[in-house]
């Protein structure tokens, strides 16, 4: 049996026999109509333990599935719900919304070449959950993260939209620089693709590098945890790494990075979460605390 396969097994079972309280938290659904895409998009949303009866807004978590999934992938997948009660629990999460919307399983959550899923993020998921869940609409109270395409995507939104985020989850991003692998999904999703082959200027055009100049312009730091496993078979590790010191360059105590045992799967995904919850809970109270 892997290691951190031993590892996650090994807290759930100490939670049980430390008699970790079942919480009433819940999971429930939602869709509405995205004016940017002009179709209906669901999400998934947890409420915590509490929700109905709180007098104030509460902080939001987006958390982004992977490619070819949807937004049931972090409840069905991820034990999200599980995670989330026993963080808050432990008080080592704030009591949080979590939301966990689709653009589309390929939409890579950006504007390229075939849907603009990164406005309809923007302009669409956000206002919708925050019109009709008792969600914070500041930026202290709203954090990202992500897996693999949803990784991806939380570093593109962060780093474009600093002013929205207050801390980012990136988990084995899909961040491949300058190109993805051929195994990559990347490669065979319409939003980069142009006349039936992979199109690398809408790639380039997309990828982080070429959102740093407008980051740094904004001179708004977004905390982040990235975190991959050390036998992913798309070699992320190497492309997460890469990330770490390019952001390390410009917030060293702002950026943190690890690499876990495990390949490219909900294994690692899960594990992650357990870690990049609380980092991104710690980030987003200290600007609280300054405001």
């Amino acid at each position: 049996m892997p290691k951190h396969t031993l590892r996650l097994a090994a807290a759930v079972v100490a939670a049980a026999l430390a008699g970790a309280p079942a919480l009433a938290s819940e999971i429930v659904q939602a869709s509405f109509t995205s004016p940017t895409l002009g179709r209906d998009l669901k999400m998934e949303i947890y409420l915590p333990d509490g929700y109905q009866d709180a007098q104030e807004k509460l902080p939001v978590i987006y958390m982004l599935h992977g490619a070819g999934a949807d937004e049931t992938a972090w409840v069905v997948n991820g034990g999200i719900k599980v995670t989330a009660d026993q963080l808050i629990a432990r008080h080592e999460l704030r009591r949080s919304v979590i939301v966990m919307p689709t653009t589309g399983p390929e939409s890579w959550y950006a504007d390229a070449n075939a849907v603009k899923a990164e406005t309809a993020f923007i302009k669409d998921v956000i206002p919708y959950a925050e019109q009709h869940y008792k969600i914070r609409t500041d930026r202290a109270g709203r954090s990202i993260g992500g897996l693999s395409m949803g990784g991806y995507g939380a570093l593109n939104l962060s780093l474009s939209h600093p002013d929205l985020f207050c801390a980012a989850g990136v988990l084995s991003p899909a961040i491949y620089d300058p190109f993805p692998p051929p195994t990559s999904a990347s490669r065979k999703t319409p939003q980069f693709a142009k006349d039936g082959k992979f199109d690398e200027a809408a790639w380039t055009n997309s990828l982080y590098p070429a959102r740093l100049a407008a980051y740094h312009k904004a001179n708004t730091i977004v905390p982040m945890w990235i975190e991959s496993g050390d036998h992913d078979r798309f070699g992320i590790v190497l492309a997460a790494a890469k990330l770490y010191w390019t952001l390390h360059a410009t917030q060293p105590d702002d950026v943190e990075y690890r690499v876990i045992d495990g390949d490219h799967d909900w294994l690692v995904f899960r594990e992650s979460s357990v870690r990049a919850l609380p980092y991104m809970s710690k980030k987003c109270e200290a600007l609280d605390r300054k405001s």
